[in-house]
């Protein structure tokens, strides 16, 4: 590294330090992303490569965070529509798990929460004549089906570095 001062200096160079990066260099601070590897090359390379809202917080009465998170989604798919793609799941039912009303009532919220600009809503399926139904257990007869994204994480985390061309931000990698 040189003698340069900076006015910020972020440790680590995934996804969370580097759009932090970005952002604050985007709001004129000088800023310093150290990285002791390489970008991108840690957790930011392990996740679940999953952009959702978190559908299993609904549980938890969590439905701020769950918009945020449909939200931001939203954006990330318009802003990088090349590295976030919709993925569709499906939830088999077990009755001795939940009743389907409410697995149904929480996907509709899910679905209401995020707006669904970009991705199909949840549907119910029935697992006897769907093909995703075809390697499972003939107990599960029904399923419902929704939407979240696949992303290419370490991509993204990369194209969020990059994106620093016209800013005050210098990089430091393999740094300790």
């Amino acid at each position: 590294m040189n003698d340069n001062s900076f006015d910020i200096l972020i440790i680590g160079g995934g996804i969370n330090g580097c759009g932090i990066a970005h952002e604050l260099a985007a709001r004129g601070y000088s800023v310093c992303l150290a990285e002791k590897n390489d970008i991108a090359s840690a957790t930011s390379s392990w996740s679940t490569k999953l952009i959702h809202g978190g559908l299993r917080y609904l549980e938890h009465y969590e439905f701020r965070l769950v918009r945020e998170s449909l939200k931001e989604r939203e954006v990330l798919m318009r802003m990088a529509p090349h590295l976030i793609r919709p993925l569709r799941f499906v939830l088999p039912h077990l009755p001795e798990m939940r009743p389907k009303w409410l697995l149904r009532m929480g996907l509709f919220i899910y679905d209401k929460l995020g707006g669904r600009n970009r991705l199909a809503g949840s549907r119910a399926v029935s697992l006897k004549t769907d093909r995703a139904g075809k390697c499972l257990k003939a107990k599960f007869a029904t399923g419902f089906e929704y939407s979240d994204s696949f992303v290419d994480d370490s991509r993204l985390t990369i194209i969020n570095a990059l994106r620093r061309q016209r800013l005050v931000l210098t990089f430091a990698v393999t740094v300790r």
